[in-house]
């Protein structure tokens, strides 16, 4: 038996791929591949070689990681650093077609600015309302810190799939 077979790749392919909302007359043409090749792999008939795991995953915007189902410690920093980087993600957002809006408004009495950033997408509005209603817990001293962590990483692992393309 195939190593592929263990690791259910033929499976994950297709539930991402589904998920994505991609067909799989779509996904061969993104990978360069007939139809009845990239059926093969969706169907167990045949191993993709790494490159085209790698391709699909790119795709998709995985990582391989999560691909396979592993929880490896990430060596780079993910995490916003600056200004300009909030606005690389917004901006990877709006390319990957997720309607991302912006406005500012100016207060005149205390000449403050504000902005507002909309988000039309129910798995986003999910996800932020969790984490909403998670920091409003913390204020209010109903759950601690270490609580909030074991829920926010909850909340995390929750929300590890793909962003559905609208």
């Amino acid at each position: 038996m195939r190593i592929s077979h263990y690791l259910e790749i033929d499976k994950k392919m297709k539930t991402l791929r589904q998920n994505s909302g991609i067909t799989q007359k779509n996904m061969a043409a993104k990978l360069d591949l007939s139809v009845p090749s990239y059926s093969n792999y969706e169907n167990g008939y045949s191993e993709p070689p790494m490159e085209i795991i790698e391709a699909f995953c790119n795709i998709l915007g995985i990582s391989l990681d999560t691909f396979f189902g592993f929880n490896t410690p990430k060596q780079t920093n993910e995490h916003p650093n600056n200004y300009a980087d909030l606005l690389l993600i917004l901006d990877t957002l709006k390319s990957n077609n997720i309607p991302v809006k912006t406005s500012v408004s100016a207060n005149k009495d205390t000449h403050t600015l504000t902005s507002t950033i909309s988000i039309d997408n129910p798995q986003i509005a999910s996800l932020l309302n969790g984490w909403n209603e998670l920091n409003e817990k913390l204020d209010n001293d109903l759950i601690d810190y270490d609580e909030y962590k074991i829920w926010f990483d909850d909340l995390l692992h929750s929300f590890k799939t793909p962003i559905k393309l609208i």
